[in-house]
């Protein structure tokens, strides 16, 4: 708990000097800019004292806006707006105090000054997240908590919360039916009843408790309700997402014959939240329009060529107001191969006010009837959004409604930024691929051909092995191998049944019989994988991801099947680094879905980095 205290006063510290030397570098150059060469309001430096006594109004301000509140920090968009109010503010304060007293100020410097001190703080603050961060992975700056309530959700939530990087650990469990001490999955534990919260908290120095309320009966959430705002120990208590964040975005209180309401608000934009949507959504829909188009005329030159049956694709979808349109596509993408490539036309539909970049999920009338509750209509569908985050068409409509009821220009920017993101990710991985089994190729060659040379003159042909397994998507491939087994190694698994038994706890076995000795060594260097890199040029795999498996073993990953077949496989992966063939079964399951969660370029670099250790040394490999 002190190392967390002092994890985080050293995190305020480093924010606090660098907002300061942002603010006197923005100051500087704003002087160099507009004037020469020094510090000053009017362009002299005898106003260097009014811009040095403008410093700690600008300290007041940040604090005032909570910019080194931990609540604020390292997360979502809420910091960089924070930033900008900041600075507007502190632009005003400079011009009111310079009026009083009477001092001249210069308007170039002025508003330099604003747009560099905005800038520089927000970027500096970036790279403080990024490094704050990767300090996360490693468990610092993270607070330990709770969850009241024991469910399925509740579950799954705290599964969610203990992901490496999140900045919370959940360490305890505390619900009323289930006796304290007992092992929950996850490997949680139910460390008392809720009525034992702030006893709990208190002893197991943890500083949020989550509350899950569809777990608990009304009463007990309402008690807990009470307790936590009523006692001042410093508890954080919060409600899991659901019912009650859509509910305190989105009502008012009234009142009628001195009986206390709440009113729910409709979920719709303001009409000054809707001028600013419209512009930001024109402005970068004429950006990238302009900015692509490029690629636009190679597809429909291309599809032309080709003669596509049709290059537009039109879906009659709902619009604001209940009004419909036809949602534009491209047939194909062809010749590329990409989903985002595809959507460009709904540009045109940006462009004509029909569409945003950031909305609500697009709706037919047809898919409108089967949803629970009626379509959001009262702005334009977006072409991504939140809804983007989930599968289900229930949650995806709660999504749309939180959506509205938070709406800020900062969320549609975070969202387009995350969704960048998502999209730059892949295709960053890709290009490590290619230049890494290139490089690969090229450095291994002599050593394959000696490996195959060796095989041939052990065994004979054929020299390599060809394994059926899943592909991305469902679909299957040949992976490649050096063979390392005798020529009929299946025959001998189906008739022997100890080894198929024993095959079958693991996929894989300790002493295996079918190996030669010449593909025992290959093995155990990890040489007989080096084929596999023209798996990767073909992009049927990639260097990192997670292990590669046959349709018959798809079962055994049971609900985290669906994010196996989201990535490629992996020529190595997390549990290559952690064990390889001495983890179980289990055990490669979970640090296959943890890599998939997980997936970045960092992770994949560090991945490769350790694969090469654990390669020299043979460690858990045969």
């Amino acid at each position: 708990m002190r190392e967390g205290r002092r994890d985080w006063a050293w995190l305020t510290v480093t924010l606090v000097a660098s907002d300061l030397g942002a603010v006197l570098l923005a100051f500087w150059l704003a002087a160099v800019l507009v004037w020469r060469t020094g510090v000053g309001i009017n362009g002299g430096n005898d106003s260097d004292w009014l811009v040095l006594a403008m410093v700690p109004v600008l300290g007041l301000i940040f604090f005032a806006q909570g910019l080194y509140e931990p609540a604020n920090l390292l997360v979502g968009a809420r910091e960089f707006a924070g930033v900008f109010r900041a600075s507007a503010y502190g632009l005003l304060a400079i011009t009111v105090i310079t009026f009083v007293l009477r001092w001249p100020l210069s308007r170039s410097w002025t508003v330099a000054s604003w747009a560099l001190m905005t800038g520089l703080v927000i970027a500096l603050r970036f790279g403080i997240r990024r490094v704050a961060a990767a300090l996360r992975r490693r468990g610092r700056l993270t607070e330990r908590a709770v969850i009241v309530g024991a469910d399925e959700d509740s579950i799954a939530l705290a599964e969610q919360v203990n992901q490496p990087g999140s900045g919370m650990r959940v360490v305890g469990i505390l619900d009323d039916y289930i006796p304290t001490g007992t092992q929950l999955p996850g490997g949680l534990r139910v460390v008392g009843p809720s009525s034992s919260l702030m006893e709990t908290t208190s002893r197991l120095q943890v500083h949020d408790a989550i509350i899950a309320p569809q777990a608990l009966p009304w009463e007990t959430l309402r008690e807990l309700i009470l307790v936590s705002a009523t006692r001042a120990n410093g508890l954080q208590v919060h409600l899991s997402a659901g019912f009650y964040d859509m509910l305190t975005a989105g009502v008012r209180f009234s009142e009628r014959s001195h009986v206390p309401l709440l009113t729910l608000r409709k979920a719709r934009l303001s009409p000054v939240e809707r001028a600013v949507k419209a512009v930001l959504d024109r402005g970068l829909a004429t950006v990238l329009l302009l900015g692509l188009s490029p690629v636009l005329l190679v597809m429909v030159a291309w599809q032309r060529r080709h003669a596509e049956p049709s290059l537009l694709d039109r879906r009659r979808v709902l619009g604001a107001r209940g009004a419909t349109f036809d949602l534009l596509s491209f047939h194909s993408s062809a010749p590329f191969d990409s989903n985002l490539l595809a959507k460009l036309p709904g540009l045109l539909n940006v462009l004509r006010g029909q569409l945003s970049l950031v909305g609500p999920r697009p709706l037919t009338e047809a898919e409108t009837r089967t949803l629970p509750s009626m379509p959001l209509t009262t702005i334009q569908p977006g072409l991504t959004g939140p809804w983007r985050q989930a599968a289900d068409p229930t949650e995806q409509a709660t999504l749309d409604v939180y959506y509205v009821r938070s709406y800020s220009v900062w969320l549609d920017v975070a969202v387009l930024f995350e969704r960048a993101m998502v999209r730059l990710r892949p295709f960053a991985k890709r290009c490590l691929d290619l230049a890494g089994a290139t490089l690969l190729l090229l450095l291994s060659a002599p050593i394959v051909c000696a490996c195959l040379a060796a095989v041939w003159i052990e065994s004979g042909g054929p020299l390599i092995h060809r394994r059926r397994v899943i592909r991305r998507g469902g679909g299957t491939f040949d992976a490649f191998k050096i063979r390392t087994m005798v020529r009929d190694a299946d025959r001998i698994l189906r008739e022997d049944e100890s080894l198929r038994s024993a095959f079958s706890a693991s996929n894989k076995l300790a002493s295996d019989p079918r190996i030669t000795r010449v593909g025992r060594w290959l093995r155990r260097l990890s040489l007989d994988e080096f084929p596999q890199l023209v798996n990767v040029l073909r992009g049927e795999m990639s260097l990192v991801g997670p292990r590669m498996i046959t349709q018959a073993e798809l079962p055994e990953w049971g609900a985290s099947g669906r994010l196996l077949l989201s990535v490629r496989p992996g020529l190595t992966g997390l549990w290559q680094v952690s064990g390889r063939q001495l983890l179980s079964k289990a055990e490669r399951i979970r640090l296959d879905a943890e890599y998939v969660r997980r997936m970045s370029l960092r992770l994949d670099l560090m991945i490769l980095a350790r694969t090469l250790l654990a390669v020299a040394s043979g460690h858990g490999a045969y």
